[in-house]
């Protein structure tokens, strides 16, 4: 299950008026200015629980920069938990210029702020990198008749709101995908919202749902001991390891439901551009060592890496990809 969002607790974002500076910080890219490395301990904020995907990725990423050395200062993974990672958005918007705080570029971060009504977040924060690209697919029971994406449409649309999909609480990445696949297909789903990605897996694990979108991380093991069947890949072209290649795209079987899970690294309001430019150079080094190919192999994960340069133009296609999903899901509070 995508472990990315909680319960959508309304929650202000106390937003400074500094804050609105950030995006004119990162404008100036990390090659217009010298690096500067922050002094003392860093810490990376995330707003899922431990064991989160999120929190899972950061705290690798901690690991390898600090065991192979690209990075010197102690760096620690904090988890600050609640309203759908608003109380964590809410303590980095709120310290800005602090050097030694990055946060994760993650979904609630553009659909959160939308479903309650709240001033969006990404706009203030100063983006940094994404450098992870985790694909989806959808699954369904091992014992189901449907071989592919067509039977499934083919089922759902004989019946409105007839296939059931387990995911976490609207709002979050799962129903963010169900959305994209209901406007590919042209379908109506039953989404069955869960009190997170655990209790969603359980129901699917349980026979009481027909569909979950998982990671490959996660659906492999799955596929593996015969507990789920996958129907295709959210993404638009194959993968081309061996244990992947077989698994074809929901494009390739004539419908185009995409959604690629994304994560980087953004900072606090009003970041130095020289903070900004040694964080670029970090993650880079991070991105290309042995050590994070190593991990991204056996995660099954992409790691193209978009840097502080297109960084900012990126953060702003991933907050209108999320806009229009959660518009065609009627779930924009006005």
């Amino acid at each position: 299950m995508i472990h990315t969002s909680t319960s959508l607790t309304k929650l202000a974002v106390r937003i400074g008026a500094t804050g609105i500076l950030s995006a004119a910080f990162a404008a100036v890219g990390a090659g217009a200015a010298e690096m500067r490395a922050p002094k003392g301990p860093i810490e990376i904020t995330v707003g899922t629980s431990p064991g989160g995907t999120p929190d899972v990725l950061m705290r690798r990423a901690a690991k390898i920069l600090n065991e192979e050395k690209i990075i010197e200062n102690p760096i620690a993974v904090v988890n600050r938990v609640g309203g759908s990672w608003m109380v964590a958005t809410n303590y980095v918007i709120n310290r800005p210029a602090d050097e030694n705080l990055v946060f994760v570029i993650t979904t609630p971060q553009f659909t959160v702020p939308l479903i309650q009504g709240l001033p969006s977040v990404h706009d203030k924060l100063t983006p940094v990198a994404v450098y992870i690209q985790n694909d989806i697919v959808l699954l369904t029971q091992p014992s189901s008749p449907w071989k592919g994406f067509k039977d499934f449409v083919d089922a759902a649309k004989q019946r409105e709101r007839s296939v059931k999909f387990a995911g976490a609480q609207m709002g979050s990445t799962d129903s963010i995908i169900a959305g994209a696949i209901e406007k590919a297909t042209g379908t109506k789903l039953n989404y069955i919202p869960f009190d997170g990605g655990g209790a969603a897996m359980a129901a699917f694990l349980g026979g009481n749902a027909d569909l979950v979108a998982l990671t490959l991380d996660e659906a492999m093991p799955l596929v593996k001991s015969g507990k789920g069947k996958i129907l295709g890949l959210l993404a638009e072209n194959r993968r081309t390891e061996p244990e992947l290649k077989d698994i074809p795209t929901a494009t390739e079987q004539g419908y185009k439901a995409l959604y690629v899970q994304e994560f980087g690294t953004n900072g606090p309001p009003n970041m130095d551009p020289a903070i900004v430019a040694w964080w670029d150079d970090k993650l880079r080094k991070m991105v290309q060592s042995k050590a994070w190919q190593d991990m991204a192999r056996e995660a099954f994960l992409r790691t193209e890496y978009i840097g502080a340069d297109k960084v900012q133009a990126k953060v702003k296609e991933m907050a209108e990809q999320h806009r229009q999903i959660l518009n065609d899901l009627g779930l924009i509070k006005k």
